[in-house]
């Protein structure tokens, strides 16, 4: 709007200075008196009076159009002034909010990241707290466990007397049938030694942990074992390294082939178990290092519990409430296991079994009868 005032308001000027400059008021005076003299034509005359006051008349009207759009031109000009100053003016004080609002706002920040570092520290002075807990409590079970394996232990020793009486004078009487020392862990305190096979001579020894197998090793003085059975890692594997838990296994199986050199050592694999994902995966991983050290080696016999697994999972029906012991099923099919690779370590056949003298779940070399066997 206001660009066109301003136009029309140069076209007005233009047009004035046109004509000014294409008819001089001045020299339509000298005209008029130079014809008036030297003409005698009355209309002529009048012509150029006529024609003199239209000029003048449009001059007038041109400048009174000239004066308005000035005006006009004014007017709007103060309008704009008005509103460039309104607009200034919310523009300062938007300006002005937003630089409280952002004031306020980094306030918030550094309130809420202030608040985010402590809930931090007060997470890590937690997590701290609930490992010391966790530990303790871990230390608490372990002295449970071993509380409860010196009672069992020596609730047991008495019986174990007896037995290790029985059944070397039941072995005396009878030479020809081979004699198997079992040691193992709370599983294999289960199995009914006397029904575990009528074709050799079980005596049983519980040692809940490799520490107590050595020294049941190192104790035992009346039998001359056949064949040696352990059955230790279940308890181990829960608080020492797969690599510590097989070396001491190998301590073991070198202080019994030292100690009964006519003797052959079987290695009673881990059970699989739900108790722990790792130490599932830790007894899994120490198998495999057993089977790489003792593939070949004749006179140790390793043999795994492959048939408690479904679909490379443990059977839950095997295990106990714990999920890492045996259920009463999972003792029988561990008796069944042992019994197996018994009888392939000492090539006896299976009793029913047609003369066939191994089995399909056993693992590792089998060896006659073994060594000191009397035919």
């Amino acid at each position: 709007m206001k660009i066109t005032l301003y136009k029309t308001t140069e076209i007005v000027s233009d047009t004035l200075e046109d004509y000014h400059s294409s008819y001089n008021v001045k020299q339509c005076n000298d005209d008029v008196l130079v014809l008036g003299k030297g003409r005698k034509d009355d209309n002529e005359m009048s012509t150029l009076q006529l024609k003199y006051k239209t000029v003048q008349t449009e001059k007038q009207t041109l400048e009174v159009k000239l004066k308005h759009e000035q005006s006009n031109i004014m007017l709007i000009k103060a309008q704009h002034e008005d509103q460039m100053k309104y607009h200034n003016q919310i523009l300062e004080e938007t300006r002005a909010e937003m630089k409280k609002v952002l004031t306020t706002s980094n306030s918030e920040i550094d309130f809420l990241s202030v608040s985010l570092q402590t809930k931090n520290e007060e997470i890590v002075k937690l997590n701290d707290t609930l490992k010391q807990h966790t530990q303790h409590l871990e230390k608490l079970q372990e002295e449970n466990i071993s509380l409860r394996s010196q009672m069992i232990s020596r609730f047991e020793d008495f019986h174990l007397v007896n037995a290790d009486s029985k059944y070397t004078e039941k072995s005396k009487l009878d030479d020809n049938k081979p004699t198997v020392l079992l040691i193992g862990t709370s599983n294999t305190k289960r199995i009914n030694a006397e029904k575990l096979s009528p074709s050799f001579t079980t005596i049983k020894f519980t040692a809940f942990n490799l520490e107590e197998t050595k020294q049941a090793i190192l104790e035992i003085s009346d039998i001359i074992p056949n064949q040696v059975v352990f059955h230790s890692l279940t308890n181990d594997l829960k608080i020492k390294s797969p690599q510590h838990c097989v070396e001491e296994i190998q301590d073991i199986v070198k202080l019994a082939l030292q100690k009964w050199q006519n003797s052959g050592c079987i290695i009673s694999l881990t059970t699989p178990r739900l108790d722990s994902v790792i130490f599932n995966t830790n007894g899994q991983i120490i198998n495999a290092l057993l089977k790489q050290i003792y593939d070949d080696n004749k006179d140790v016999l390793l043999f795994d519990h492959g048939n408690m697994l479904r679909n490379g999972n443990p059977i839950a029906e095997l295990l106990s409430e714990d999920k890492f012991n045996l259920s009463d099923s999972g003792v029988s099919q561990l008796s069944a296991n042992l019994k197996r690779g018994i009888h392939t370590a000492l090539n006896i056949p299976m009793p029913n079994s047609r003369g066939r003298s191994k089995s399909r779940n056993t693992r590792g070399r089998g060896r006659g009868r073994g060594r000191g066997h009397h035919e």
